[in-house]
């Protein structure tokens, strides 16, 4: 095919339509986020039948459930190091075979320790998946529909704890808490499947010198022949040589604000997703409805990630997701001093819908966003990995507040105060990359006179 250049390759992607070859990598990586999700969220669901078998302690029952968040983040800040040199899809396609074979194990684990450790090493495969789907579809996306399909995604991440409570509700009495971790690992082998028929990342084989390869993929993709686009006029902004360069100048406060929201927000969302059914059966709520309510609130979580995704290029990431943010902060305390069943179950969903869910899909939106095409899969691991962090803070410490008969409503407090610290602070940190290309975001950021 006659010479073309990596600019018109990469201006095909940004302004071809979307096709039904974009459709798949959404489904696969959508997919990819609801197994995910179940794996992690489904703990919440096991956990009252982990305590009762293993007679664990509050203090050692909030050490395990936040014990997956130690692996995931370890496999968030290392998969990046691994997708930025391997490439975007094999590293997905082995962290997907990691976490499906411990989630396996997880299930015949013979105490507490080796469920601990099990545990933790699943998480490393499940803290791999997110940074990857978000960077690898990042560099698929046309640029006007990227804020949308990026956020949206996540809702399949928040309806895991739905679909997770509709198992567990048939799941535990008849299999206990081991058959919930058999149920997470079988759907990902259709997932591995699905990944392997998908293209590597053309701006990842872009970046390294391969170029025809790249040329065939933009071909079967883009509905834009690159080779009808006039050569770019100016040269590709010069990406940052070294990753400290993502900590410093242009990058320091988009950085500072993606990581303060994404440990506030983390803390919140995990801390939620543990113990909420365990609050509701200390309410004296049955079990049944525990479940069932827990499922509902995820699931409204979920409908605010497609909210939270059509409002991004219209408010922009720097106002939504912190706005989003405040509000559902304000709505957690409210929540905390609900006491009728239709005040929980009304405020609970609200504050999914802003809080987790309005802000959650848009903010990972955001973070795959602002980084490099160098360094794109570390820095959304690094990002991940902070949410990872809140969730490893806010599980124990939250299960030692309600251990030690503090109120529900302290609980709730606690959550709301940590919300709006993130919200505030990611607005006066944010910066704006609404409307613009990935390489726009770069020049802007890193500058385009030579490498940093």
């Amino acid at each position: 095919m006659p010479q073309i250049n990596s600019g018109q390759l990469l201006e095909s992607l940004d302004r071809s339509a979307l096709t039904p070859k974009h459709w798949r990598m959404y489904v696969t990586a959508a997919l990819g986020h609801l197994f995910d999700g179940f794996d992690i969220n489904m703990m919440g669901f096991a956990l009252p039948g982990i305590v009762a078998a293993f007679a664990l302690s509050p203090a050692q029952a909030g050490i395990l459930a936040s014990s997956v968040f130690i692996g995931m983040l370890i496999g968030s800040t290392c998969v990046g190091f691994l997708a930025d040199r391997f490439g975007r899809k094999w590293t997905m396609v082995g962290a997907i075979t990691a976490y499906c074979a411990l989630s396996c194990a997880v299930a015949f684990a013979w105490n507490h320790d080796a469920l601990l450790v099990l545990r933790i090493l699943q998480g490393i495969g499940l803290g791999a998946e997110v940074p990857l789907v978000f960077t690898y579809l990042s560099e698929f996306i046309p640029t006007r529909r990227r804020g949308l399909m990026l956020a949206s995604t996540v809702a399949f991440w928040q309806g895991s704890s739905f679909l997770a409570a509709m198992v567990a509700l048939f799941i535990i009495p008849a299999f206990t808490w081991r058959g919930m971790f058999i149920a997470g690992a079988v759907p990902g082998l259709v997932l591995i499947v699905l990944w392997v028929m998908l293209p590597e990342s053309v701006r990842f084989l872009i970046a390294r010198g391969r170029l025809e390869q790249a040329g065939r993929i933009v071909d079967g993709l883009s509905t834009i022949d690159p080779r009808t686009l006039p050569p770019p006029r100016h040269r590709p902004p010069a990406e940052p040589a070294h990753l400290s360069a993502i900590l410093r100048g242009g990058y320091l406060r988009p950085t500072a604000s993606i990581w303060l929201m994404q440990l506030t927000g983390g803390a919140v969302f995990f801390a939620v997703a543990i113990w909420l059914p365990s609050i509701f059966a200390r309410m004296g709520f049955p079990v049944v409805k525990s479940f069932a309510f827990t499922g509902l609130i995820a699931g409204t979580g979920a409908l605010g990630n497609v909210a939270g995704g059509l409002l991004l290029d219209r408010w922009g990431r720097r106002t939504t997701v912190p706005v989003f943010l405040c509000v559902g902060g304000l709505l957690m305390f409210a929540w905390g001093q609900a006491t009728e069943s239709w005040s929980i179950l009304g405020l609970g969903a609200l504050t999914a819908f802003f809080a987790s869910g309005g802000a959650g899909g848009p903010l990972f939106a955001y973070t795959s966003e602002v980084y490099p095409t160098r360094y794109r899969a570390v820095g959304t691991g690094w990002a991940a990995a902070w949410q990872r962090i809140g969730g490893i803070v806010a599980a124990p410490m939250l299960g030692w507040m309600l251990g030690s008969g503090a109120p529900n409503y302290a609980f709730f407090t606690a959550l709301s105060v940590l919300l709006l610290i993130g919200g505030v602070g990611g607005y006066l940190l944010g910066y704006e990359t609404r409307g613009k290309s990935l390489e726009a975001v770069t020049a802007e950021l890193a500058g385009t006179t030579g490498q940093v």
